[in-house]
């Protein structure tokens, strides 16, 4: 499709425009999320969210109202992605020149994540910020398929069960992340 190849030009365009020639080597080797202490996860419940878990900083975002009884919320990829661009969002700053390694346990969204790509045009409208910011950052990232089961924390985060959360991570900050402005309504 046209309007899907111009907008994947927009944003190496605008990466292009502010890339100063600067290029620093990534780390050897691959991160992964548990070696960051990152998790992130999604609730497909409109009255809940999605969660980040970062070496003891921790975000949370609820579903916005529009969404309720909407499509959106049956799209558990898109979902699940939410958290994951959230976290880069926030905390960019601790993966630069990194290679992360993401455990995701949604397989669809690992295909999507490793091919930067996906026919939903809603999935779409993520990755392209997600793959600028990391280009913009010197992020190398690839994803891999874990059990749901081993992602408890940012699972009690997306569910809002703070005192699950507390009982996981107890060492966690007492309140969460402040949200980017892309992800306030």
């Amino acid at each position: 499709n046209n309007n899907d190849l111009r907008e994947d030009a927009k944003i190496w365009l605008i990466f292009l425009e502010h890339f100063n020639g600067d290029c620093y080597p990534s780390e050897n080797t691959w991160i992964t999320n548990e070696t960051l202490h990152l998790y992130t996860d999604s609730c497909g419940n409109s009255d809940l969210g999605c969660g980040a878990y970062f070496d003891g900083k921790w975000a949370q975002y609820k579903w916005p109202e529009a969404w309720s009884n909407m499509p959106i919320m049956k799209d558990i990829t898109f979902l699940e992605l939410v958290p994951i661009v959230l976290a880069m969002f926030i905390w960019a700053s601790n993966f630069q020149n990194r290679k992360i390694l993401f455990r995701i346990d949604n397989m669809a969204l690992v295909s999507i994540v490793n091919k930067r790509t996906a026919k939903s045009k809603r999935v779409m409208a993520f990755i392209r910020p997600l793959v600028l910011f990391t280009m913009q950052h010197n992020i190398q990232f690839e994803a891999q398929h874990i059990d749901g089961c081993k992602n408890e924390i940012a699972d009690a985060i997306s569910r809002f069960q703070l005192k699950r959360f507390r009982e996981l991570a107890s060492g966690a900050e007492s309140v969460p992340e402040n949200n980017p402005e892309e992800f306030r309504d």
